[in-house]
């Protein structure tokens, strides 16, 4: 079992790095890219709010530049991208980072090296040698939690 995972964390570390998963903020136009109406209606709604900041009179200087920091803040955060690390602790885990990352080991796909190192490992049990191959000829991959779950079941990550 021990081979085994510590195939699945070289599969991970390998995705890690080709993929810059590193938790660092990077600064990149891809939001921007692929959300401008986002971006049109946040500065929509900043004209329409410094319209009102200045045909009111109880709103002022101070309200528009509370409202231009804070504008300007979110299109510096907006313009940020974080590729978070894929961890084995967080195969058939629910929390926050699923929520950022997705269930990202049910989509992400072994490679046929790994697959056939697995295979091939003389300390893999046989009913995990057969779920795999049922599993390449059923499905014509393996993910993950294929592997995962062929063998460990439902046991928590974190105590593998």
């Amino acid at each position: 079992m021990d081979a085994i995972k510590q195939i699945l964390l070289r599969e991970i570390d390998t995705l890690n790095r080709e993929e810059l998963r590193d938790n660092k903020p990077r600064f990149s136009f891809n939001f921007l890219k692929t959300h401008p109406g986002l971006w049109l209606t946040m500065y929509v709604c900043y004209a329409l709010c410094v319209a009102l900041i200045f045909t009111t009179e109880f709103l002022g200087w101070p309200a528009f530049w509370g409202a231009t920091v804070f504008v300007l803040l979110m299109s510096f955060l907006m313009l940020l991208d974080i590729n978070p690390k894929y961890r084995f602790e967080d195969i058939d885990t629910l929390d926050l980072r699923v929520c950022y990352n997705g269930e990202w080991y049910y989509v992400r796909t072994l490679s046929d090296e790994a697959v056939s190192e697995i295979l091939n490992h003389p300390t893999t049990p046989d009913n995990v040698k057969e779920g795999v191959k049922k599993l390449l000829s059923l499905k014509g991959e393996v993910d993950f939690y294929d592997v995962y779950s062929l063998t460990w079941g439902h046991a928590r990550a974190a105590s593998v």
